[in-house]
Order: structure tokens, then C-alpha cells, then sequence
């Protein structure tokens, strides 16, 4: 499944280099920087936290994958779609992968799974659990169709966000899923928090 096109906010654009950048060191950081942002929540669920730098990777890889790199109106394209899960200051944003290898498992298990992706949240010591608003570009398609793959924002308000960029990393917060067929939970390991203080910080959004 992939993201719903929209025309990208200001500020939003993905800048992608032209495929002769796209060195061996480049590829290795990007990869080792997407991995940093990653959260294994249970057997089959995996978060990606979603960045400037994490979009971009993903965009360029398309762009490559598909012999489109030189194509200005295909970048353009490509940016459009994702431009959506960029952070804006306000939120966290992650690609959700559920990930079944066995073809009988997925065909059986996705269905269900597919509802537990509604019923996941953040939870941290002294604040409301804050539920992620999954597939909001898709709110009709995704239920009907189970998909391996979900896109998620975890709004936060102002006070969310102030307590989040100041929140110890012993008192990091934890990705809990509440439906009966996952009940499963992970915290967030302080060098991802980091990260993620920094998607909220004001200064990278002025």
C-alpha cells in the first residue's frame, strides 16, 4: 500500500539528489540512519519513525528502482506521495510493516492484525496514552483490503510535546497494541527517543 498523493506543504519538499550522488557511503548512512529510528514492536510489527532523511532514501530508492532518477515530473511524484509523513513539529510519523513471511500465516493472521493497527498508542508516566490515527489518507480501502502495510501519526499537543522534549530517557515512553490479538508492548530505547525529541524541537521547524 502506498501513500495516498497529496500535493506537498510548504516546507514539506523532499530534496533528492540526482542518482550519480547516491554513493556507497551515502546508501550505508542512510540505512544505518533508518535503523536508528526503528522500533520492533512483537513478532511481526515494525515501526519506522519517518524523517527528512528516511524519506528521501525511500524516494530515491523508487526513483532508482524504477530507472526514473533523470525524470523531474516522477521525483516531483514521488515527493507528492510521501510529503504526508514528513514531521511538522507536532507529531510523530511512522510507517508500520507487518511482517509475514509464510504466505498460509499472512493470508491468516494479516485480517486481524490489520484491526490491531487501530488500537496502538503511546504511553509515558503522567500523560493520557496518545492513540495513533492510522491510514488517515485511506479511510475507506485499508479495512476491506488487509495490507502489510499502515501508515501512522501520533498527534501531540502542546503540552504533549513539551513534556515529551524534556522526558528522561528512564521515563521513555512505550508503544503499546491493546487488541487482543497482539498484546504486545515496547518502549522506546533512549538513542530513538533522541531522535524523536529532536522531530518536536522548535528550532528545526522555524
Amino acid at each position: 500500500m502506498q501513500p495516498a498523493y497529496a500535493s506537498p506543504t510548504a516546507g514539506s519538499a523532499v530534496d533528492t539528489p540526482p542518482p550519480h550522488d547516491a554513493s556507497p557511503q551515502r546508501a550505508a548512512a542512510a540505512i544505518a540512519h533508518r535503523r536508528a529510528r526503528t522500533l520492533a514492536l512483537g513478532p511481526c510489527m515494525r515501526l519506522q519513525f519517518e524523517d527528512h532523511e528516511t524519506i528521501r532514501h525511500q524516494v530515491e530508492t523508487i526513483l532508482r528502482a524504477e530507472r526514473l532518477g533523470h525524470d523531474p515530473l516522477a521525483a516531483r511524484h514521488e515527493r507528492a506521495a510521501y510529503a504526508h509523513l514528513l514531521p511538522d513539529g507536532t507529531s510523530w510519523n511512522a510507517t508500520l510493516f507487518i511482517e509475514l513471511p509464510d504466505a498460509a500465516e499472512r493470508a491468516r493472521e494479516l485480517p486481524q492484525l490489520n484491526e490491531a493497527v487501530h488500537e496502538l498508542g503511546l504511553a509515558w508516566p503522567g500523560h493520557v496514552r496518545v492513540m495513533a490515527c492510522a491510514n488517515a489518507d485511506l479511510p475507506d480501502r485499508h479495512r476491506q483490503r488487509p495490507s502489510a502495510v499502515h501508515f501512522l501519526r501520533f498527534a501531540f499537543t502542546a503540552a504533549q510535546r513539551a513534556a515529551l522534549r524534556q522526558l528522561a530517557a528512564a521515563d521513555s515512553p512505550t508503544l503499546v497494541c491493546t487488541h487482543p490479538a497482539y498484546p504486545f508492548a515496547a518502549r522506546i530505547a533512549p538513542p530513538l527517543l533522541v531522535h524523536l525529541q529532536r522531530d518536536l524541537a522548535p528550532a528545526a521547524w522555524t
